[in-house]
């Protein structure tokens, strides 16, 4: 019974697939479509939008180097006036590299460092190798 119910439906879409007019497209149909295509190419994205705009970039610009100018002609930009006048840098490099003097590394620590900068150089090219085969 099975077999009798497929057949009759098979002929009923024969029938009603015989009956059913065939569409064309239009004569200009390519020509449409890739008009479409090429007008939805155009429209871009994204469109960069700074955050602030050229006359506001402008106006903080000239701010600080009015800023600038005002703390130089108020203080000078001598070491022995206005602000920089107890001011002693030398001090802060005097000391800054004692640490140095009593260091100690072990072998392991290099071979790590050694290990740890090779497999990072050795990765980049890789990863690159992987982007441009699935990004591109």
């Amino acid at each position: 019974m099975n077999r009798r119910e497929d057949k009759k439906l098979e002929n009923f879409v024969d029938s009603m697939m015989a009956e059913a007019p065939l569409d064309s497209p239009s004569f200009d149909f390519t020509e449409n479509v890739l008009k479409k295509i090429e007008a939805e190419t155009r429209k871009e994205v994204f469109q960069y939008k700074p955050i602030l705009s050229k006359t506001a970039m402008f106006t903080v610009f000239t701010s600080f180097v009015a800023l600038l100018v005002f703390v130089w002609l108020k203080f000078g930009l001598d070491s022995g006036q206005g602000w920089f006048k107890n001011f002693q840098i030398q001090e802060w490099f005097q000391n800054s590299w004692g640490w140095k003097e009593n260091y100690t590394s072990a072998k392991t620590m290099m071979y790590a460092f050694l290990f740890f900068g090779l497999m990072f150089f050795v990765q980049v090219p890789w990863l690159k190798k992987q982007l441009n085969r699935t990004v591109f």
